[in-house]
């Protein structure tokens, strides 16, 4: 992935990274919150609304939520005290408006502190250039999605980019299944068969994806099941079981890689200016590379703890 441009591509190597910082900043949330994402997304994009707030009709569109859906996560808002409902003096009076309240306004600061205390933690933020590189990584996430007020998305950048990647990842999701027929975690692992042109490992593809060995199995039946992929044994190893593309998993690799650049260019790129594209490509490069670092520390580590056999 090269600094900046317009044509940056979604790799693998994006994916690992975006996995690990969206984990990162759900992680956060859930250490200080009782919300789950859709609700605290709701809460955030509330508060930037300020105190006209929205009308409950328009949540939906904003941010692309099933009606029933608004409902349920305005009733744990206002159950929560985060957030209110007011009727609307209008003709009929029907038209209900929601806003949050100064509770809300409190949890969303609390939340967004363990967001960044999470972000920080996945970071390797003791050298300054690599501090500076994830703030501006936090800038350029968070305004993905658009502020609609300049006060919330200065105090609350952290909330909107886990706001931003979550709308991101659910764009994601939607596109590959619709120009694939796959789910996210299939697609993954079929695109980073096509990045090495070679049968992989099982669990290689867990290490090189940062995805569990389950999840991977999982993904491997599911290609298989539609003819994508073919299992391989290996005769020197029996318990070794590697996976490859067939020739439809091949044509399915290129839909991917096309469906993927075009989300990329909408997305993301066409909503940042150069320097926040930049700094999102370095700040997931770096996170790879501070991944891998750590894990070969721990592998060293564990020769070191090695005993004869008697």
């Amino acid at each position: 992935m090269e600094d900046g441009g317009e044509d940056l591509a979604l790799d693998s190597t994006f994916f690992v990274a975006f996995d690990l910082t969206h984990r990162a900043l759900k992680s956060g949330l859930a250490a200080a919150s009782p919300l789950n994402v859709t609700q605290y997304r709701m809460l955030v994009k509330l508060l930037a609304a300020g105190p006209d707030g929205f009308a409950q009709s328009d949540l939906g569109r904003l941010l692309d939520l099933k009606p029933n859906v608004v409902t349920q996560a305005l009733n744990a808002l206002e159950e929560a005290g985060f957030a209110e409902r007011l009727r609307s003096e209008g003709a009929d009076g029907r038209t209900r408006t929601a806003r949050a309240t100064g509770a809300g306004e409190e949890h969303v600061a609390r939340a967004n502190a363990s967001i960044v205390e999470r972000l920080y933690a996945l970071f390797p933020t003791e050298d300054a250039d690599h501090r500076a590189i994830l703030e501006a990584s936090i800038a350029a996430g968070a305004s993905i999605d658009p502020p609609l007020s300049g006060d919330v998305a200065s105090r609350f950048a952290a909330s909107r980019a886990l706001v931003s990647l979550e709308l991101v990842k659910r764009a994601m999701e939607g596109a590959l299944r619709r120009a694939a027929g796959a789910p996210l975690a299939e697609c993954r692992v079929l695109q980073r068969l096509g990045e090495v042109d070679e049968p992989l490992r099982v669990g290689d593809l867990a290490t090189q994806l940062q995805m569990s060995p389950v999840a991977v199995a999982r993904a491997v039946d599911g290609l298989a099941g539609r003819g994508w992929t073919r299992r391989l044994a290996s005769p020197s190893d029996r318990k070794a079981v590697f996976v490859a593309a067939t020739d439809e998993g091949a044509r399915k690799q290129k839909v991917i890689a096309r469906t993927v650049d075009a989300l990329a260019r909408t997305q993301l790129w066409a909503r940042l200016d150069e320097d926040r594209r930049r700094a999102l490509a370095r700040t997931w490069r770096v996170v790879i590379a501070d991944v891998q670092a750590r894990k070969e520390l721990d592998r060293k580590a564990a020769l070191e703890l090695l005993q004869p056999i008697e």
